[in-house]
């Protein structure tokens, strides 16, 4: 696990456990009205925040925590926003305050929970790296998800050329999916077919919300097609 971020295991996909189809509560919850834009959407789109009991807003990265809650649609300038508009005080009616780094807190978060899936997904076999490994799941149609580092270089970007359609996550750096997995780096990385890679790329969707990637999911799909 990574330190102070759990993530459930039942996030693993169908053929690596015996689980039910439910994904949960985020899975059904309708949608929600973001206090930034004041417009609605899914939640999965979205960052909840609680109250804590010194009277600080904190995120709720599960949507689960009980008590009154805000959303923000997940990206960095709109949580700014709500925070220099004082939306925050509004949402909850009380004079609650937001921590200086709550931005980067809610990054660090973000970023935490997909190297936990992709540590999931490793121990469950769920997940491999490397570029022959990663080719060879291409090859055979059982990748969900591919994660390249967003350090990897416009050649590591250039061989994935077999991707063809594959949603690609370039938002974590090689020393980060390294540590996750358990080995020095990680330039290119595979996720199975199944939940765990829907549930990655939801939280890499609101991860790219709050971190700039030099090699877009459009970018790269781009390249892709031209070298495919």
């Amino acid at each position: 696990m990574v330190q102070g971020v759990t993530v459930d295991e039942n996030a693993m996909t169908d053929a690596a456990a015996d689980l039910p189809t439910d994904g949960g509560p985020r899975d059904r919850a309708p949608e929600r009205r973001c206090i930034a834009t004041g417009q609605s959407g899914s939640p999965d789109g979205m960052i909840r925040f609680v109250v804590a009991p010194g009277g600080e807003v904190v995120a709720d990265m599960d949507g689960r925590l009980p008590g009154r809650g805000a959303w923000v649609t997940a990206r960095a300038d709109l949580l700014e926003q709500a925070i220099r508009r004082k939306a925050f005080p509004r949402a909850f009616k009380a004079p609650v305050k937001a921590g200086e780094d709550l931005i980067g807190t809610v990054e660090r978060l973000l970023t935490a929970r997909c190297l936990e899936y992709l540590g999931l997904g490793r121990r469950a076999g769920a997940v491999v790296a490397g570029y022959e490994k990663v080719r060879a799941w291409l090859d055979a149609g059982t990748v969900g998800a591919v994660s390249l580092a967003s350090d990897a270089g416009d050649v590591a970007v250039s061989r994935m050329g077999a991707l063809k359609g594959v949603p690609v996550v370039a938002l974590l750096t090689r020393d980060e999916m390294g540590r996750a997995l358990g080995r020095e780096n990680a330039v290119n990385v595979a996720i199975a077919e199944g939940r765990l890679a829907k549930r990655f790329l939801a939280e890499a969707g609101r991860l790219a919300g709050f971190r700039d990637a030099p090699y877009p999911v459009d970018r790269v799909s781009a390249g892709l097609r031209e070298n495919g």
